[in-house]
Parts: C-alpha cells; sequence; structure tokens
C-alpha cells in the first residue's frame, strides 16, 4: 500500500506544480471569489506550460517519466 500511496503524491505533487505555474503564465485562471480553476484557452500559454514542464523534469525539479509528465500536464490544462 505504500508504494501506491507514494505513487499518487508524486503524480498529485506533478499536477499542483504544473498548476500553479499554469495558473503564473495564464494558461489557466484562478477565479478568487469562487476558488475554482478555468482554462484561459490560450495555446501560447500551454505550450509555455509544456515546456516548463519538460524544463523542469530536466532538471530534475519535477520526479517521474516523460510520460507522467505529459500526462500530467494534459489533467492540468484540462480542467473547464
Amino acid at each position: 500500500m505504500g508504494i501506491v500511496k507514494d505513487a499518487l503524491a508524486e503524480h498529485e505533487d506533478r499536477v499542483t506544480a504544473i498548476t500553479v505555474y499554469a495558473i503564473e503564465v495564464k494558461a489557466l485562471v484562478l477565479d478568487e471569489a469562487s476558488d475554482e480553476i478555468r482554462s484561459n484557452s490560450n495555446p501560447d500559454a500551454d505550450k509555455l506550460v509544456y515546456a516548463w514542464a519538460f524544463k523542469a523534469w530536466a532538471e530534475g525539479k519535477i520526479e517521474g517519466t516523460a510520460e507522467e509528465v505529459f500526462d500530467a500536464v494534459q489533467e492540468a490544462l484540462e480542467i473547464e
């Protein structure tokens, strides 16, 4: 069970870090009044998120495989 919890925690950490960055570059918008996140539908900002995530992964700041990083970016950006 510890391995599963660790894998889930690692995934959540990836998605959280990517989501925070996506908000910073305005790929996602945080509505502070409702505390909800929505997509900004900005393809250029989305590209920045992918680039940042893979750079962070290459620098060892984000754990996982390339596929796990890609999946986490997709999950973060799919927020509606």
